[in-house]
């Protein structure tokens, strides 16, 4: 990478949930390269730092990613962005996942877009976790930490009384709830709440609730874990045929093997996508 331009977007540093400091040896682990190199971005000016009573250097997170990625390629730039995710929540660092979900909301405008753009982390992990390259143990710290500092979150984003109310479920015998609360971010946002049924919901637990007349809206995720083509186009077919009946509508998401034309159900694979499409509905309250 060519370090020489000059990075001085930022005048000062606000200490804050969201601008955390980072020590010279985090900002190169995060960076990916030797603290001495980070020593002498800052002392070079390429990156803005200040320093402690005792001389320290400190940076800003938020000024260390933008300019590792203003340096690389877009190839680059996307890998980075996913490694520097994944550090993140392998190490449990929970407040500062939550703060840069907050800065991503603040740049994008939007959380379907923020969900959006963690869509290639969530995968990574999953990837990793399959080959190997993640223990099972790193691969549930990291799926906890991105997992609490989403509920998080959404507890923080209020919705009307009246609101209209959307199941969230996993399809029967995926435990992987990620994606779900992601779907909670982007429902939030457009004035749903969320009733969660969670992991491994019984198919007919699901119909019944269904049944009972409590939702305007179900959400099944089902993960790339669910690979099964035949189990899944089962379930679909069984809870589409009581949403139907109830009128209520029957989103299916993730990269589980779904039906590609469901009957009853609407197959979604982006946020943006379940973002228009709930925007259309006219739900009964």
């Amino acid at each position: 990478m060519n370090f020489k331009l000059k990075y001085d977007q930022i005048d000062h540093i606000s200490v804050g949930m969201t601008q955390a400091l980072l020590t010279t040896a985090q900002a190169a682990r995060l960076a990916g390269v030797a603290p001495s190199t980070v020593k002498r971005w800052g002392d070079e000016g390429v990156l803005t730092c200040v320093r402690t009573a005792g001389g320290h250097r400190r940076f800003a997170r938020g000024a260390l990613e933008r300019f590792v990625l203003s340096q690389s390629t877009p190839a680059a730039q996307a890998q980075s962005f996913v490694d520097g995710w994944i550090h993140r929540l392998v190490d449990g660092r929970r407040y500062e996942a939550e703060g840069a979900l907050l800065d991503a909301r603040a740049r994008l405008g939007a959380w379907h877009r923020v969900t959006d753009e963690l869509g290639p982390v969530i995968t990574e992990l999953g990837r990793r976790w399959k080959s190997g390259r993640l223990t099972i143990a790193a691969e549930h710290v990291a799926s906890d930490c991105l997992g609490r500092a989403l509920a998080l979150i959404a507890e923080a984003q209020p919705v009307r009384a009246d609101a209209p109310r959307a199941l969230l479920a996993c399809a029967e015998g995926d435990e992987h709830t990620l994606g779900l609360s992601l779907t909670e971010l982007c429902l939030r946002e457009l004035g749903w709440v969320p009733l969660w049924l969670g992991g491994r919901t019984p198919t007919a637990q699901l119909v019944q609730t269904v049944q009972g007349g409590r939702a305007q809206l179900v959400a099944l995720s089902a993960s790339s874990h669910s690979s099964d083509a035949r189990a899944l186009t089962a379930i679909a077919r069984k809870i589409g045929a009581v949403c139907r009946a109830r009128a209520v509508p029957l989103v299916l998401g993730g990269s589980g093997a779904w039906p590609q034309q469901p009957a009853g159900a609407v197959r979604l694979r982006t946020f943006g996508e379940l973002h228009d499409w709930v925007s259309g509905l006219e739900p009964r309250r």
